[in-house]
């Protein structure tokens, strides 16, 4: 059985420009703080990859 390809999970922003309703989830979270908590805890609730875009942004990937 192979491997399904990875796809994004989660986007998390601070930019509300950048805010994109429908799949995936996208989360607005100004506070860099709360940003980076949320990061770990949906990473490891989910079994995700998290990276860092050029743009500051991160996604959350599946492994």
């Amino acid at each position: 059985m192979g491997k399904s390809s990875p796809e994004i999970l989660v986007y998390i922003t601070d930019n509300k420009e950048r805010i994109i309703s429908g799949d995936p989830l996208t989360l607005f979270i100004p506070d860099l703080t709360e940003r980076e908590t949320c990061m770990i805890d949906l990473g490891k609730a989910l079994r995700a990859d998290v990276v860092q875009l050029k743009n500051g942004d991160h996604v959350l990937i599946s492994r």
